[in-house]
Parts: C-alpha cells; structure tokens; sequence
C-alpha cells in the first residue's frame, strides 16, 4: 500500500473517532444537563419545607430571575446542543454576517438565551 493511501486512511480513522467522540460527549452533556435541570426544580419544589419564610418569599417574589434565567440558559444550552448534534456544525448568517466554527455555538446559544429571556419578561404577570 502507497504511504500517502495509508496515511489518509489513518487521518480517516481518526477524523471519524473524533466525531464520535464528540457525539457521545454531546450527548452525555446533554443527559448531565436534563438531570440538572430536573434535580433544581426537584430542590425548588421542596423549598417549602425549610424553616421561615425567607426562600419561599424570595423565590415567589423573584421566580424569573431565581428560576426563570437559569432554566433559560440551561434551555438554550440544550436546544444548541441539540441542532449541533443532528446537523452537525453550526453556520449561520445574519445580516451579511457569516457565523462558522466555534462563534456559531457561541452566537446561536445567546440569540436564544435572549429570545427566551424576552418571552419570559413579556409573559410574566406582576
């Protein structure tokens, strides 16, 4: 076998465990990130039954910021996580500008983390 075949099947090799390496790690992250998500709103819902009545006040008075932007941030984390492990990399243009690489993650994640913020701060009743 040519030197230059072998080496490119190896390169091959490689670039297909990096890929599944990073698949699996994605979705461990992924499974990391629900079991999180749901021991916090497991912890919140037992809130209650502390002593006094400090937490319970502060979480009813301030639940989209005690609850409502973590959960955002851990939604948007999830949703990028998501669309890059079914579709692969990210790359995306807005407004002439091209996102590709390790921006595109970056971007897309803080483009939905505010839309979900906005929903929350337009829904939310005072």
């Amino acid at each position: 076998m040519d030197p230059e075949q072998s080496n490119s099947a190896d390169m091959a090799r490689i670039k297909t465990t990096n890929e599944r390496l990073r698949l699996l790690f994605s979705w461990v992250l992924v499974s990391i990130l629900t079991v999180v998500g749901m021991y916090f709103l497991v912890k919140l819902a037992g809130v209650h039954k502390t002593e006094g009545d400090y937490w319970s006040s502060l979480i009813r008075e301030q639940f989209p910021v005690l609850v409502g932007l973590p959960m955002a941030g851990l939604g948007a984390l999830f949703l990028t996580l998501i669309l890059q492990i079914s579709t692969g990399s990210l790359e995306f243009d807005i407004a002439g500008v091209k996102f590709r690489g390790a921006a595109a993650p970056i971007v897309f994640w803080l483009i939905c983390f505010l839309s979900i913020v906005v929903a929350i701060a337009l829904l939310w009743q005072n």
